[in-house]
């Protein structure tokens, strides 16, 4: 029984891993469809910013993840894996992180990475969330 609960705890995350590790390769596929045609021609572009306005917040790198946030609890996601809460989540089981998670977007090695469930956010290396799926070596 156990196995088939775990089965679908995953397949929706696995599902998004895999749509996020596969979004890129639809657009490299060429299309025969309609021949293509000349651009419209577009208005002059808006002149640029002002050098000392601030960057907006989305074209900066992206920050970590808060503990605190709505996803963060949701999903139990601690920034260090030994802090999870055994008791709420029986699926945690000593020496699982991020960095060795399947979702994990980042090298094994890095101190935080991107993660497809926190998009906009990076999550802690040695951080923990409810849906740790092992990484297959």
């Amino acid at each position: 029984m156990t196995t088939r609960r775990r089965f679908i705890e995953i397949m929706p995350l696995a599902g998004a891993a895999f749509l996020a590790a596969c979004g890129d390769k639809k657009a490299a596929v060429p299309q025969a469809s309609a021949p293509e045609q000349a651009p419209a021609p577009t208005a002059a572009p808006p002149a640029p910013a002002a050098a000392t306005e601030p960057a907006p917040a989305s074209a900066t790198a992206a920050g970590p993840l808060d503990e605190k946030s709505e996803k963060a609890v949701a999903l139990g996601y601690v920034t260090e894996a030994n802090r999870a809460d055994g008791t709420k989540y029986k699926n945690y089981a000593a020496g699982q992180a991020c960095s060795n998670c399947a979702l994990f977007q980042g090298q094994s090695s890095d101190i935080s990475g991107a993660c497809p469930l926190f998009a906009g956010n990076s999550v802690a290396a040695k951080g923990w969330c409810s849906a740790y799926t092992k990484k297959l070596t």
